[in-house]
């Protein structure tokens, strides 16, 4: 199901600093700079400073991650994707990743694999979005580079600024603890974000974190509690794409599947279609695409609906725990 093409979205969005800003690089450099901002040459002239997409989809998951939590408590709807099973500590309970109690479920029943259907029937919402171990997530992130604009206007500007531990004892600076780090302190980034085969629910998800990217209230990078890292995000364009069937309101796999194929791999039933109607598409071959730039917010709405609708009503883990004991 999850192999044909049935809907995608796609964000592009421009992004600049409101703190400074540093993703460390982990390649010595000529300067002797303790931490470098990550660089590229990708115009093969002079290296210019860029954001990885890994490093973006790690923090818009890792916010996600808090937005649902922040939903729902009890239990903690979400996983902690770096957490092994068995090694869950106080307040860690029933959080253990996805993937890696599938594969340890692989392990323990001599299992060479586990159909997709059924892993993203069991995984929780985050992982149903962004991937796991055991499954190749609907959500893929562009590396920012430079937007033209900001090449032309001088580029990007870093600075060198002086950090030092603090003596937990005289409360001044510690003797031979000081380092530099090298913050970039002026620039714009072009990104994108593509959804292939969402549910409406996952657009309400990130359409949460999209606006608290654009209030610049989100972090990303090293030194996030020392004062750096805050950005602010502008959406340029968002296209909602529909394969083979048109639609007049917002809908996603819940909307346009069968019966059948909702319940093998446990999509959430959409609730009311009411909201606000979709534009005009463009025909492109097979493909139905919206843009909804203008009032994207207002378009995903019902999206939100769905999001808070199924968290609150959400029973997982349960059901990973029950497989992963054997049960089907």
């Amino acid at each position: 199901m999850l192999k044909k093409m049935m809907n995608s979205a796609r964000i592009h969005m421009k992004i600049t600093p409101i703190d400074p800003l540093l993703i460390k690089s982990g390649q010595a450099t000529v300067s002797g700079v303790d931490m470098s901002f990550v660089q590229t040459y990708r115009f093969g002239e002079k290296s210019e400073p860029y954001i990885p997409g890994s490093s973006l989809k790690g923090v818009i998951r890792s916010y996600a991650e808090k937005i649902c939590r922040s939903i729902k408590d009890d239990p903690v709807p979400v996983c902690l994707p770096y957490l092994t099973p068995g090694s869950e500590s106080r307040g860690e309970a029933k959080q253990a990743s996805c993937g890696l109690r599938l594969e340890k479920y692989k392990k323990d029943f001599n299992k060479d694999a586990v159909p997709t259907s059924t892993i993203y029937r069991l995984s929780c919402p985050a992982c149903r979005l962004f991937g796991s171990h055991a499954f190749v997530g609907r959500c893929a992130t562009s590396d920012a580079y430079l937007t033209d604009e900001c090449r032309k206007t001088g580029g990007a500007v870093l600075e060198i600024r002086d950090g030092v531990a603090i003596d937990r004892f005289t409360g001044g600076a510690a003797k031979g603890a000081k380092y530099d780090l090298e913050v970039l302190t002026r620039g714009e980034f072009d990104t994108s974000i593509e959804i292939r085969n969402f549910e409406r629910w996952q657009l309400g998800l990130l359409g949460l974190v999209l606006r608290d990217m654009e209030a610049g209230l989100v972090r990303i990078g090293f030194g996030k509690s020392r004062g750096l890292g805050r950005i602010k995000a502008k959406v340029e364009e968002f296209q909602i794409t529909s394969f083979f069937k048109p639609l007049g309101m917002l809908s996603g796999l819940g909307g346009v599947c069968s019966p059948d194929e909702c319940r093998e791999y446990g999509f959430y039933p959409e609730g009311s279609a009411e909201g606000v109607a979709l534009p005009d598409p463009v025909i492109n071959g097979l493909r139905q695409e919206y843009n909804i730039t203008e009032n994207w917010k207002d378009i995903c709405q019902p999206a939100l609906d769905d999001l808070v609708n199924l968290l609150e009503t959400s029973t997982w883990p349960a059901p990973m725990d029950d497989f992963c004991r054997g049960g089907q």
